[in-house]
This record gives structure tokens, C-alpha cells and sequence, in this order.
């Protein structure tokens, strides 16, 4: 039987394979072999007969596609840390260079900080210890203040020489037995403005006293350490609860029986301290050429924002800022006070919490009944929401390292003794901070809400600050059972005592003036004479009133505010 053509090309193709294999297995060094046999070749030719070196090169044929390929060479070993960063060093020679002399250069200055601040702290405290003397002189007005006596320990504590003012002669005990000889009292009433005289020239021979007042000897010795005025700190504008300060509207507030007295003591006195202390501090600050402050402590509430019922402490605190930054301006154009720095400090809730006069509930006793009926609402829900006072106070350490910074420049804050490698990083934080809140800052719980109020638009403002009345308005609205109000005015007022009758009479001409006469000895009517009605009938208080045809306000109207000067205040007899 003669094989197909696919039978032959089968036969041919396992006949390949075979013989393939069969050369593979007899023959697995056959490469070697040829490389074997043309190396003796070269070999002969280079070292035989130089005829041989003329003949050609004899090659040993491969196998062609049966030829065994090499196995590929083994992959690199990874490269080490160092051996990639001395490569990096290699190919950037300029950028290493760089980087190797600059933490050369940062290394040597750390360790040169260190060593020169260690050295400088030991140079300091062995000179503390041979020479102890304290020159910088630091005024405190108002010591006896709740917040007197903390600053006065801490500033004694950092350094300075303490001379404070207080208004009684039992504080000048309590006071300098706290300190360590460094505080000296002077007494400075406020309300007897014939203490300041007497302050100023008890002053001025403290300063030309030596320190410690404790120390044996002539206290007036000679001694090249002269104390210098450093700074001056009041605290006598910063008013405390009295019945000066007691909540009431502006219609009801005795001009001379409560808002004078209260003028005299945070404005007159503070004031008339600082003219007088100008010139001293002026000299020293030229003598010694370093920064001198004046800092001026107000109300954060009166100061930036003004309470309704606040006018007392309202107007006396504006007057007191607006001096202050006079004072500022002038300074700054002044020859020879650019080193004085005037800054007022907005005090908030500090220390113990307040309490707040408006919930008294004895506080509208002396109102007369149309007064009531006016403001009596609007009082009562302030008294509710106690418009702040609620707030946790702040810690008086803040207020307190506050001040200390402004009179050390920021050099004896508890933050400027941080230090990062020797670098006293502290002092620049302080300098940075001060920089930032300028010559007026706020301290204390609610003080900067003050501040962030004071900057909004006055509608705004008002609607915020009438809010607590109308929101216990609508609640006394939505009640089950209405809440009771004040008794309203009378239509007609009750017959006047003579005793207590003022009259006044109308000239014939329309701009003659009006003569006013009135008993000196007139008493002050009682709250049950004044809210005696002489008829039940009422009108709302919405309702414009008619003064053509009858008397504007009651005779408690008239006599609440009796003796301020005010002419148009006085009942018109018929």
C-alpha cells in the first residue's frame, strides 16, 4: 500500500525529533566543545608558526535551531540606604555640600545659645545676689480694690517696688504686711479730693526712700540706686457695687446725690493722680530709656457697650476712655514721651461673681408709680435674665499676667520662660501678641462679647439688648394668669402739702425767663404720699397725653428728683 503525503511528512517530522534528541543527550557540552576547539585554533595562530598566522579562522559551525541558548544572568542585588543616599551625594555634589554646612552652621549656633543663656542665667543670679537693689517703681491707684491686692503680690513677686493708694488708714496695714518690703500705702481717698495733695507728697518722699522698707537704718540714706516710675495702673476706674452704681433709668438718676459723687471718684480722682504723675514718669522715662505705661482698667459692659439702667458707670467710664485716648493722641506728637504707652484693659467678670442689682427686689422702692409703669417691665426682665451676670467668671491670674505683661513688655509673663533649644520663644510670642491687641484689650468672662457688640451696627445692637424684655414679654403674654403691673398715673394729681409747694411764675412777655421759688426745707415726700391717687379712672400709657389741658406726671414725678437743678421738672401751680 502506497503512504499518503500525510503519512510521509508525519514520518519525517518524529524522525527530526528523534534525532534532535538523540544529539541533544549524546552531545550536551558541544558548545564548549566549538568554544574549545576555537580558542586552540587561536592560540595556535597567535603563538605557531608565523605562516599559520595567514590562514583564516576556522569556526565550528553551531547547531543552528538546535543550538541551546545561555541562561540569563541573575538579577542585581537591591540597593542598600546607604548605598542610594551615597549615589543621590554623587549626582548632586552642590545640593549636599549645601545641606552638610547648614546643620553644621545650626548645630553650632544651638550649642553656642545654650552654653551663652546658661552662662547668662548664672552671671544674672550671681549679680541678684551681690546687688539686690530694685529701682523700678510701679503706681498702683486703688489697692483696696478686690483686685488690688492679687496684682500687688505678683508685681512685688516680679521685681518691681510697689507704691499703691487706698482710702482708708486700716488698709495701709493689711496691705504692706502682705508684701516682702517692697509695697509701700498711701492713703487717696477718692471721694476727698483733699487727699491727692497729700498723696502726691507722700509719694514723692517714698520715692526718695530706700527699699526694703523693713531694712535697719536711715530709711532716707543715700543710695546710687535712685527708684525710677516705671508704670502706673488704676484701678479706681474700675467702679465696684455701691449705692452709686445701683441700677436705675436716667429719668430717675440724682445728677448730684449719686451720679456726681461717682463722677468725682472714677474720673476727678483717677484724672487728677495722672496729671499730677505726667511729669515724673516724663523725666524718668528719659533718665532710664526704656517703655513706660499708663494702664487705665474700665468695665468691659460700660466701657464698650452701655447697658439700659448702666448710665451711672455708662457715662463715667466714656468720659474716662475718651480722656485716655486725648491722652494717647498727645503723647504721640509730644517731644520726649514716645517711650509712654497709654492702654486701657476692658475688664469683664473676673474673680468672685457679681451680683447683679437688678434682681433686688427693693431696688424700684424710690421710683415714683409712673416710673414704674415706664420702665418697671422692661427692669424686672432684665432682673430675670441678669443680663450677664450668670456668666462664670474668669480666673484673676489671666487678668493679672495681662497687666504684668504690659508693664515687663512681655519679658515676666508666665509664658515668656518657655524657651525651644535656649531660643526664648515666650518673649516673641508676647511681643507678637501684644503687637496684635494694640493699646486696648478686653480680659475677663463676657468682655470680648462686649467688644465684638460694639463693633456691630447700633439697630442691630438695641434690638439685641431689648431682647430679654421682649422675650418675657411674650411669656408673661402666653401665662394662664396675667402677671401684675405696676399701679398706672393718676389723671389728676392730689392736692400739694404746703409744706412741700414749689411754684413758678409765668412772666407777662413770652421770653422773659421763669423765677422759680421753693422752701429749703421742703422734705421729700414719702412713696406712700407720692402713689396717693386722687381718682381710680386711668388712661393706657400707649396713648399720647394732652398737656394743654392738665399736669404732665404726678406730684412724685415732680419730687423724684428734687434738688438736681432742673427747672422743667417743677409742678406749675394753677
Amino acid at each position: 500500500m502506497v503512504p499518503s503525503i500525510d503519512e510521509v511528512e508525519e514520518y519525517f517530522q518524529s524522525l527530526e525529533r528523534f534525532l534532535a534528541n538523540s544529539l541533544a543527550a549524546a552531545s550536551p557540552d558541544l558548545p564548549n566543545i566549538r568554544e574549545a576547539a576555537h580558542r586552540l585554533w587561536v592560540d595556535i595562530s597567535r603563538f605557531g608558526p608565523p605562516g599559520l598566522s595567514s590562514f583564516p579562522d576556522i569556526h565550528v559551525p553551531g547547531l543552528g535551531a538546535f543550538e541551546v541558548p545561555p541562561p540569563p544572568p541573575p538579577p542585581p542585588l537591591p540597593r542598600t540606604l546607604i548605598e542610594k543616599t551615597g549615589g543621590w551625594i554623587i549626582e548632586h555634589p552642590w545640593k549636599s555640600s549645601g545641606m552638610a554646612v547648614t546643620a553644621l552652621g545650626a548645630g553650632l549656633l544651638a550649642g553656642y545659645t545654650t552654653f551663652r543663656m546658661t552662662h547668662a542665667h548664672k552671671r544674672r543670679v550671681r549679680s541678684t545676689t551681690v546687688t539686690p537693689e530694685k529701682r523700678q517703681v510701679v503706681v498702683v491707684l486703688g489697692g483696696d480694690h478686690p483686685l488690688g491686692l492679687p496684682l500687688i503680690v505678683e508685681l512685688e513677686q516680679k521685681g518691681y517696688i510697689v507704691i499703691t493708694s487706698v482710702s482708708t488708714p486700716e488698709a495701709v496695714g493689711s496691705i504692706e504686711s502682705k508684701g516682702h518690703g517692697y509695697v509701700r500705702a498711701l492713703i487717696l481717698d477718692p471721694n476727698e479730693p483733699g487727699t491727692i495733695p497729700i498723696f502726691l507728697r507722700s509719694l514723692a518722699s517714698t520715692l526718695s526712700r530706700r527699699f526694703p522698707i523693713t531694712a535697719a537704718g536711715d530709711p532716707y540714706a543715700a543710695t546710687p540706686y535712685h527708684p525710677l516710675l516705671h508704670s502706673i495702673i488704676s484701678l479706681l476706674t474700675l467702679p465696684i457695687p455701691s449705692i452709686h452704681t445701683a441700677p436705675t433709668p436716667i429719668e430717675q438718676l440724682s445728677l448730684r446725690s449719686t451720679y456726681l459723687p461717682h463722677l468725682l471718684s472714677t474720673h476727678f480722682a483717677p484724672l487728677q493722680a495722672l496729671q499730677a504723675l505726667l511729669p515724673l514718669l516724663r523725666a524718668d522715662a528719659q533718665r532710664a530709656r526704656d517703655r513706660k505705661s499708663i494702664i487705665v482698667c474700665l468695665p468691659a459692659a460700660d466701657a464698650r457697650v452701655g447697658l439700659p439702667f448702666g448710665g451711672v458707670s455708662a457715662m463715667s467710664a466714656a468720659a474716662t476712655l475718651r480722656a485716655l485716648d486725648v491722652l494717647r493722641r498727645e503723647v504721640a506728637v509730644a517731644q520726649g514721651m514716645n517711650s509712654i504707652r497709654i492702654v486701657a484693659v476692658d475688664v469683664g467678670v473676673v474673680g468672685e461673681t457679681p451680683v447683679s442689682d437688678l434682681a433686688n427686689p427693693r431696688a424700684m422702692v424710690d421710683w415714683t408709680p409712673s416710673e414704674k409703669a415706664t420702665y418697671g417691665p422692661a427692669f424686672t426682665a432684665l432682673g430675670e435674665t441678669s443680663m450677664g451676670q450668670s456668666r462664670r467668671p474668669e480666673d484673676i491670674s489671666v487678668l493679672i499676667n495681662s497687666i504684668v505683661g504690659v508693664v515687663s513688655a512681655g519679658t515676666k509673663t508666665t509664658t515668656a520662660s518657655k524657651t525651644i533649644c535656649g531660643i526664648r520663644i515666650g518673649v516673641v510670642y508676647e511681643r507678637i501678641k501684644d503687637w496684635i491687641r494694640g493699646d486696648r484689650f478686653a480680659v475677663g468672662a463676657g468682655a470680648g462679647t462686649y467688644t465684638f457688640a460694639s463693633f456691630l451696627p447700633s439697630m442691630l445692637l438695641d434690638g439685641l439688648l431689648s431682647l430679654p424684655h421682649i422675650l418675657v414679654g411674650v411669656r408673661n403674654w402666653l401665662l394662664p394668669v396675667p402677671v401684675a403691673q405696676p399701679r398706672t398715673v393718676p389723671k389728676v394729681a392730689p392736692s400739694v402739702p404746703s409744706s412741700t409747694a414749689v411754684s413758678v411764675y409765668l412772666q407777662p412777655s413770652a421770653s422773659a425767663p421763669l423765677t422759680a421759688s421753693k422752701s429749703p426745707l421742703a422734705p421729700r415726700p414719702s412713696a406712700s404720699e407720692a402713689a396717693a391717687p386722687a381718682f381710680e379712672q386711668t388712661e393706657p400709657l400707649s396713648e399720647p397725653e394732652d398737656i394743654s389741658g392738665r399736669e404732665t406726671g404726678s406730684e412724685a414725678d415732680l419730687e423724684s428728683n428734687y434738688g438736681d437743678g432742673d427747672a422743667s421738672r417743677w409742678k406749675v401751680a394753677g
